[in-house]
């Protein structure tokens, strides 16, 4: 009987010093930059592309590609999901190109060739979007779109009382609070819920950002967009459920649109049909 109290205990105790280790890993990977190069634009894009970049109100430096349409005011910026880049975006700024916008993408901060340390899920990269707002601007664009992916599509909401002179909005998969972005991925991967399975690497990871999980929270950010918005997503997403979606929605004021694409998990909506013509339509309405 001794014998087994003192192996359960040493059980007990590593296992407990494991989580603990693995709890740090993985704040520190979820939250660490993604630096990779990327190189000059495609040779087979159909379209000139423009290598610029651009610095933000808090001094960081965002590389991305202009694809400019000649004779318009017109523009979208397209924000690519977590520890993505541009490249992500080439297909729909090919898409909007052939609209007669003029498409900037660019990589958020701490990913592909942009500056910056860590990545916060689309919180402090609320400061890149407004940015390229501006970018634009100065360039003589002032009918301006924003589209986000995922952590793309959390930015611009975090950015929604700075985006006063932008059109609309289209987010794409977007998750509503942080805490649940976890919870849903923890089952995911590991079967457990994320208030047992990150009871640690939150805090954790709030240490590493200087920044609760409290605050990371787009529902209570949409509604100050000063825009029509179109929320899409995936009626089979398991990362952002139905009822997160259907959460964000409801915290948007008028005008606002939902399209839920059934059989759609959290992926590229891009590619699945009818994905051009609502988003076309969309634009249409808000923007041209």
């Amino acid at each position: 009987m001794k014998r087994f109290l003192r192996w359960t205990f040493f059980v007990s105790i590593l296992s407990a010093v494991l989580f603990v280790a693995g709890s740090w890993i993985f704040a520190q990977a979820l939250t660490r930059a993604r630096p990779i190069t990327i190189g000059d634009p495609p040779a087979d894009f159909p379209y000139p592309i423009e290598s610029i970049t651009f610095t933000s109100s808090d001094q960081q430096t965002l590389s991305g590609w202009l694809v400019p349409a000649t004779n318009t005011k017109r523009a979208i910026i397209l924000l690519h999901g977590y520890r993505g880049s541009r490249k992500q975006m080439l297909p729909r700024a090919r898409f909007f190109r052939e609209q007669g916008y003029t498409a900037l993408l660019y990589d958020a901060r701490a990913c592909g060739e942009s500056s910056g340390d860590v990545i916060t899920f689309g919180y402090r990269e609320r400061h890149d979007v407004i940015a390229a707002v501006k970018f634009l601007q100065d360039r003589g664009r002032q009918d301006i779109a924003c589209l986000g992916v995922s952590q793309g599509g959390a930015t611009i909401l975090f950015a929604a009382e700075e985006l006063r002179n932008v059109k609309c909005v289209i987010c794409e998969s977007v998750y509503d609070e942080m805490i649940h972005a976890v919870d849903r991925r923890m089952r995911r991967y590991t079967g457990m819920p994320g208030c047992l399975g990150a009871c640690l690497m939150v805090p954790f990871a709030e240490r590493r950002l200087e920044l609760s999980i409290d605050e990371v929270k787009p529902t209570e950010y949409i509604g100050k967009l000063p825009c029509p918005v179109l929320i899409i997503s995936g009626e089979r997403d398991d990362r952002t459920w139905p009822e997160d979606t259907y959460r964000l929605f409801g915290a948007a004021r008028e005008p606002k649109d939902l399209w839920m694409i059934p059989e759609a998990r959290h992926e590229d909506l891009f590619r699945h049909a009818g994905y051009e013509e609502k988003v076309r339509a969309f634009l249409q309405r808000h923007v041209e």
